[in-house]
């Protein structure tokens, strides 16, 4: 069976005279038609045009003139589904490349369709990326083959990149609790929490890389709690609560009253 299609039912029951007068009930049988023949092949390959045509004969539809946004559908929700893995194998090519020409779909409809398809996985995977906000060696080459595996320009993908970052940025931001008692003017203040299995120093490291993100100025910290899990008599995790701000480091010890 041909992923990610099912078999479908064709419509039952007598037609309403809005149907006949509109045909729907035929373009909706011919859709669901369409799909079943897609998804009883072994592959988008083995579906040859002439049986294509022959669901649209049986229903009365020039599928090279009519039902082209569900003709559109069918290839979207095809190319989505060899995307899933972020990358497009020869035989998946092989397969769209068929899909295209027996659902008489034009050149610039499949620009249309990959172009949006594209951005939507590409932004997808950099969501994955940069949850940490940081790009290492490997999700840089992972994100440069998908690019090209994708067609999207270096231009677009950089617009997509930063997007992203501000996005990823802002909720990290978001999820800060920000103590307004504490602010001065053109100050920001934001009390964090972070943890390592490690040391207190690693702790702490972890909140201040993410204050750092939210506060690029950042400058000053206190920790202002810290708390040890212990297990067997060992301590196994260390928690700590900092205060971290932009501005004059002295003023962040005022205010701690240090």
């Amino acid at each position: 069976m041909a992923e990610p299609f099912q078999s479908r039912t064709p419509g039952s029951g007598e037609e309403g005279l809005l149907s006949k007068v509109t045909g729907r009930r035929a373009r909706a049988d011919t859709v669901r038609a369409l799909e079943t023949v897609l998804a009883d092949a072994e592959r988008i390959c083995d579906v040859s045009g002439d049986r294509i045509a022959a669901v649209g004969d049986r229903h009365g539809i020039d599928l090279a003139a009519q039902l082209r946004t569900a003709r559109r559908n069918l290839y979207r929700r095809f190319l989505e589904h060899c995307l899933d893995d972020y990358m497009l194998s020869d035989l998946e090519v092989e397969d769209l490349s068929h899909l295209k020409e027996v659902l008489h779909l034009s050149d610039p409809d499949v620009a249309h369709i990959q172009n949006r398809v594209s951005r939507d996985v590409y932004g997808a995977a950099l969501e994955t990326v940069l949850e940490d906000h940081r790009v290492d060696d490997e999700e840089k080459v992972f994100l440069k083959r998908l690019r090209a595996d994708l067609d999207l320009s270096e231009f677009h993908a950089s617009q997509m990149f930063e997007e992203g970052l501000r996005r990823a940025q802002q909720r990290t931001l978001d999820g800060t609790a920000i103590d307004s008692a504490f602010l001065a003017p053109g100050e920001e203040v934001v009390e964090l929490e972070g943890s390592s299995r490690v040391g207190l120093g690693e702790a702490v490291q972890a909140v201040i890389d993410q204050a750092s993100v939210s506060l690029p100025g950042l400058a000053w910290a206190d920790v202002s709690e810290i708390r040890v899990r212990i297990l067997d008599g060992r301590i196994s995790q260390w928690r700590v609560r900092l205060r971290a701000g932009v501005g004059d480091p002295s003023e962040g010890q005022e205010q701690s009253g240090g």
